[in-house]
């Protein structure tokens, strides 16, 4: 968020001062002991209009002066800025397993507390919405005078209508349908927004990464689900039913295959995603891919970086599905970039073998225009770049000069 405050007037009406005020606020933010002088000389702005918009961003609590002085070479000692980080904040809150978790973040992205607080499977709507005040309360006791709460982010898996704020369904809470977070955001007085965890996986990827904003760029995740977001030049695609590249749920078995989670048959996650494989017995018993019980992908993700799966059934059986279903979503979509999330393919053997096969397979004219990058640690992008939304539409009304 910090890196683009420069641009958080891009697309709307503002004034050439504005802009110098957004640069000046990024300055302060990413640059240790920061001075007026230091700014004048190296954003070659006016001393008068930094002046006075420093004056402006100090009066407004998003920056401090410092009792330290900074000595140059000639003249009087300079008063070192620096931003207040804890002035705006924001909270996010994210599924990972069967638990909820919340964290409550500052401007710089910096976590000032944690909560988590485990689901029962057969939590209800009302159970869900209780726990996000619950875990809300645990993350907000130590805010500050001063600080200013923007809003709620909720990171979601299965389908989500954002625009509606619904939480439509999803089959880790087989009881939760149609939950409205409306309700959540009368009752905390807040703004609330929802999304789907991959979809904020890949902004946090493109945001932080600025080469990927004008790529194609395809985020795979092969967990206990399989699922994907796709953003072309920095846009995601979205629908209207909240659901988008369910690669997890393509026919690849006929009808009389086993029935997966949503409730169809021969979905690719019956073959390839964890809850299948974990539940696997005939094969399972014999080649057991990871200790039963473990639901935490963080967990997984180191367990599969070390293990051997090389000469597993189960995961030659997996692979060979999840690997056609990729050849026939880059058919589609042809992407630029292929991120690989999750803690399959944060074993460099399955990685690599589903890279060969893509290289093998693609046509001469794709294959050797597909990068593919695997990601490690999760979820944890999304936790950050959901609550961007709070920080932009604030910082767009505060970083617009208002007494010159």
């Amino acid at each position: 968020m910090i890196s683009t405050l420069q641009q958080i007037h891009q697309g709307k009406r503002y004034r050439l001062k504005d802009q110098d005020k957004a640069q000046i606020y990024q300055e302060i933010c990413t640059t240790p002991r920061c001075s007026r002088k230091a700014m004048i000389r190296k954003l070659q702005i006016r001393p008068t209009t930094v002046s006075k918009i420093v004056r402006e961003l100090i009066e407004d609590g998003l920056v401090e002066e410092t009792p330290e002085r900074l000595q140059e070479s000639r003249g009087r000692a300079q008063v070192v800025l620096r931003a207040n980080p804890d002035r705006l904040t924001a909270i996010s809150l994210t599924v990972q397993a069967r638990q909820l978790r919340a964290v409550r973040l500052t401007i710089t992205e910096e976590v000032r507390e944690r909560y988590t607080e485990s689901l029962s499977p057969d939590v209800s709507n009302e159970g869900f919405l209780e726990a996000c005040l619950r875990v809300y309360r645990g993350v907000t006791r130590e805010v500050i005078p001063g600080s200013e709460i923007l809003g709620v982010a909720v990171s979601l898996v299965g389908t989500v209508d954002g625009a509606r704020k619904r939480w439509v369904s999803t089959a880790r809470w087989r009881n939760i349908q149609n939950l409205d977070f409306g309700l959540l955001e009368q009752s905390l007085g807040q703004p609330v927004l929802i999304n789907r965890m991959q979809d904020a996986e890949l902004l946090y990827f493109i945001q932080k990464n600025p080469a990927y904003r004008e790529k194609n760029v395809l985020l795979v995740h092969w967990g206990f689900g399989i699922g994907a977001s796709y953003a072309s030049r920095g846009k995601l695609l979205e629908s209207t039913v909240g659901r988008t590249c369910e690669i997890g749920h393509m026919r690849v078995s006929s009808s009389l295959a086993r029935q997966c989670q949503c409730g169809a048959y021969g979905c690719l996650e019956t073959e390839a995603a964890l809850w299948a494989l974990q539940g696997n017995t005939p094969l399972g018993e014999n080649h057991s891919l990871f200790t039963q019980g473990i639901l935490d992908e963080e967990e997984l993700g180191r367990q599969f970086r070390e293990i051997d799966v090389s000469v597993n059934p189960l995961i030659e059986n997996a692979l060979k599905h999840f690997c056609m279903a990729l050849y026939n979503v880059h058919q589609v979509l042809y992407p630029d970039t292929v991120l690989f999330l999750g803690p399959v393919t944060e074993n460099p053997w399955v990685f690599q073998e589903i890279t060969q096969f893509m290289r093998r397979e693609l046509p001469s004219y794709a294959k050797d225009r597909v990068e593919y990058l695997a990601l490690s640690g999760g979820f944890q992008g999304c936790i950050r770049s959901s609550v961007y939304p709070f920080f932009q539409r604030r910082l767009e009304s505060l970083l617009k000069v208002r007494s010159f």
